[in-house]
């Protein structure tokens, strides 16, 4: 693996594998990204085997780095562990994707892409009062919130346990501990956030349901909020109301919502945001008092 990225060094330096031309960056290859997003599976204390992918850096000084996690949405559910899991994450498929050597430069981290499963109709990163397997979008409100159920789903809990297990395992810095998700990812980052506030540093939720009721555990955390004004599938209400409230708390949190734009569409914009990428790694943990830190 090692020998991989080396190569993949030295031919981006060499401009061998087309990523300039004539200056301008180019996408990144996709066998190539496929490579570098090590496939591994993840075997929870809830008996669950979790698929997921890794991008390691080299990190030749052995500093500790940051952790970004990405959370897929509905559709990408299952077992296969294929590149669909991080097809639509802007961060590692787009140009200056985060696994290139200059944008590693930048911002070395590791990238960690888990898969949910869908061995049942209801199983998603988060987990609501109402919803079941006979009734799997029950508790969803047309404002665009839910009430978060005191249990986590299976898929939710397991990640949760992987992302520490990844932290205990790599060198990563602790105080700098990332999350993006979209739709159903959406859901996950606000109610991982949530279930964990003493975890993560920032935090993008993209076009997802989110329970209000838990504006105390999370507003210390600085969140970019993204949705479309037209989504048809995730109500941007629930967004509109997330981010009221974690203004008026005096939070760290931004809001962009595009304009005649639907469900997907606000994804691929919201990758597009220059300051995106800058603005997450600027952050560093803070702790909710009432919570122990991790």
């Amino acid at each position: 693996m090692l020998k991989l990225y080396t190569l993949f060094t030295l031919f981006i330096f060499s401009g061998s594998l087309g990523f300039y031309a004539q200056g301008k960056a180019l996408k990144m290859d996709s066998d190539l990204i496929d490579s570098l997003m090590e496939k591994h599976t993840f075997l929870s204390t809830n008996g669950v085997q979790m698929p997921y992918r890794l991008f390691n850096p080299i990190n030749e000084k052995n500093e500790k780095i940051p952790l970004l996690i990405f959370l897929h949405g509905r559709g990408d559910r299952g077992i296969d562990n294929g590149t669909r899991i991080y097809h639509e994450a802007g961060m590692i498929v787009n140009t200056n994707s985060l696994l290139t050597t200059q944008m590693q430069l930048k911002y070395p981290c590791y990238i960690l892409v888990p898969q949910c499963s869908d061995k049942t109709e209801n199983e998603e990163w988060a987990k609501w009062v109402g919803n079941s397997p006979e009734t799997p979008f029950k508790g969803l409100g047309d404002d665009g919130t839910y009430i978060m159920s005191q249990q986590p789903s299976e898929s939710g809990e397991t990640a949760l346990q992987l992302i520490e297990q990844i932290i205990k395992d790599k060198n990563i810095d602790t105080d700098r501990v990332y999350i993006i998700g979209l739709s159903m990812g959406g859901f996950g980052t606000w109610e991982f956030t949530a279930r964990k506030p003493n975890l993560f540093a920032g935090a993008v939720p993209m076009a997802g349901y989110s329970d209000p009721n838990q504006l105390e555990n999370i507003k210390h955390i600085p969140f970019w909020i993204f949705h479309g004004d037209m989504d048809k599938w995730n109500p941007v209400a629930g967004s509109r109301t997330m981010f009221k409230l974690l203004s008026d708390g005096q939070a760290d949190v931004r809001y962009t919502e595009y304009k005649n734009t639907g469900h997907g569409e606000s994804f691929k914009k919201a990758f597009n945001e220059v300051e995106l990428i800058p603005w997450l790694f600027s952050k560093r943990r803070k702790t909710n008092s009432s919570q122990q830190k991790l």
